[in-house]
């Protein structure tokens, strides 16, 4: 059997094997060797007994395998003779070459899309792509349906239709002698000359006023690829907030009150009642509204708003929504309510406002950016006051830790407040000294700056920078003041 497996003139890998491991030094090679040689090829001869054990093993597992190609058989405890094998490549009825043929990119050619792509989608009655619905007022909802045929050299079939927005909604329904309608199966074909529709629908609900543009498109085996049909309308307003529906009250202090009134009226002239639509109004927004002109049931088509906003505001840029509802019905809602209850039409107003302290700090951040341990620098800021309030040199100065710890390397720094001569404004220059000589790696803080005032006694400013040795100076020229838009900057840099 071995020998049957090494016969041929390529090898195989059975062959190679023994072959490797009759070249193994035989075990009577010691006797015959010098004496000299007979230390060094002893532990050569130890580290080839397992090579050549596992050679053996392999030829062993080669002439097996050899032995099972020649006589062709899988070594299973079934009988494959028994099992009965149908339809083979030449018998199944199937075109293999032309599938062979269609892996080649061949049936992606525009040729044979065009043998492939025979449907057509044709608008009769006169109908356009594009049809127009008119003034529709908010909530209300519009339909159309288009007219086809399918015209085409074949079948026409359809396989999608996609609307470009959810406030839109398309079926297509196939159209019969007596006028009636079936819906149509998508991928179904449907033959030359049968007529269908295309039927749509928009809805109004939640749409901003003004003009409106939707889009269908229509998938299928029409050569021109997809076929577009468009809904177009012009949306009418159901409740109109003059002068505007966003408050804007600007910049303000914390001290500031600032109000503002505001209209609402229907467009068509309808009475209705207006409520709050949310439980309270958040502190410090101030509302009061009325109805002009009420009737017994206290509608009217006209309300007035008035909106307070502050004193006390909190420091930012400060927004609050306020959600208003009437009584007046949606004709046709987006979303209808599971319990069936009627929607009402509402709408928003926002109040905004960009509130600052009674004292301002221009920047509110300072950055040393990166510093060489003992190198001085400075920075400065700007300090407003925004009413009759006299800042002054002497003012309190505390720095300390970012969560309110002690500065560890306060002694490096120094402030500097130079008030202006009305007092309104002062700038202030923070001075560092020269970071301690084994500083290395980043650090930060805050400068809270007692200004006195009644209602706000201080401000804080926070500050940052990396110590690290190495670095070029940055104090070859001396530092420019700050104004209250622009802050120092270092020679030959940028600002921090």
């Amino acid at each position: 059997m071995f020998l049957a497996a090494c016969s041929g003139e390529a090898k195989p890998p059975a062959a190679v094997a023994s072959q490797a491991a009759t070249q193994a030094p035989a075990p009577g090679a010691e006797q015959t060797a010098p004496a000299g040689a007979k230390s060094e090829q002893a532990p050569a001869a130890a580290a080839q007994a397992p090579a050549e054990k596992a050679a053996s093993q392999f030829a062993k597992n080669g002439a097996k395998r050899a032995e099972g190609a020649a006589d062709n058989k899988l070594q299973t405890p079934y009988d494959l003779s028994k099992v009965k094998v149908e339809g083979t490549a030449e018998d199944d009825g199937h075109d293999h070459e032309g599938e062979l043929a269609a892996q080649d990119g061949s049936s992606l050619l525009p040729t044979a899309q065009a043998e492939k792509n025979k449907g057509h989608f044709e608008l009769v009655d006169g109908a356009t792509q594009v049809k127009e619905l008119g003034k529709l007022r908010q909530g209300e909802a519009a339909s159309y349906d288009f007219p086809f045929v399918s015209n085409g050299e074949e079948p026409l079939v359809v396989t999608g239709v996609k609307p470009s927005c959810g406030c839109t909604k398309a079926e297509i329904a196939l159209l019969a002698e007596d006028g009636s309608r079936k819906p149509y199966v998508k991928g179904d074909p449907i033959p030359i000359g049968q007529k269908f529709l295309l039927e749509s629908e928009i809805s109004t609900d939640g749409k901003p006023a003004g003009p409106f543009n939707a889009q269908i498109s229509l998938y299928g085996n029409d050569i021109r690829g997809v076929f577009n049909v468009r809904l177009t309308a012009d949306i009418e307003p159901v409740l109109v907030v003059a002068p505007s529906s966003t408050v804007f009250f600007g910049r303000i202090t914390t001290a500031d009150k600032v109000e503002q009134d505001l209209t609402v009226t229907s467009t068509r002239g309808e009475p209705f009642l207006l409520t709050l639509g949310q439980e309270t109004v958040q502190e410090p927004v101030k509302l009061d509204y009325s109805a002009v002109n009420p009737d017994a049931e206290g509608k009217a088509n006209e309300w007035k708003i008035h909106v307070g906003f502050g004193p006390n505001a909190q420091i930012g840029m400060r927004t609050y929504p306020i959600n208003f509802k009437t009584d007046l019905l949606i004709a046709h809602p987006k979303y209808p309510s599971q319990d069936g209850k009627p929607q009402t039409h509402g709408f928003l107003i926002n109040v905004q406002a960009q509130v600052s302290g009674m004292v301002s700090a221009e920047p509110s951040f300072l950055t040393f950016g990166m510093v060489r341990p003992g190198e001085p620098l400075e920075r400065s800021l700007r300090i407003e006051c925004h009413d009759d309030f006299k800042l002054k040199g002497d003012m309190p100065i505390i720095l300390e830790g970012l969560q309110g710890q002690e500065l560890p390397f306060k002694d490096a720094m120094a402030i500097v407040v130079e008030p202006a001569a009305d007092g309104k404004t002062a700038d202030v220059k923070v001075q560092l000294k020269g970071m301690p000589a084994d500083m290395n790696g980043s650090f930060g803080g805050v400068l809270r700056l007692k200004v006195g005032h009644p209602y706000m006694d201080e401000i804080q400013v926070r500050f940052s920078g990396v110590c690290r040795t190495g670095l070029p100076p940055q104090t070859a020229q001396p530092q420019p003041q700050a104004t209250p838009v622009q802050q120092a900057v270092p020679a030959g840099g940028q600002p921090k």
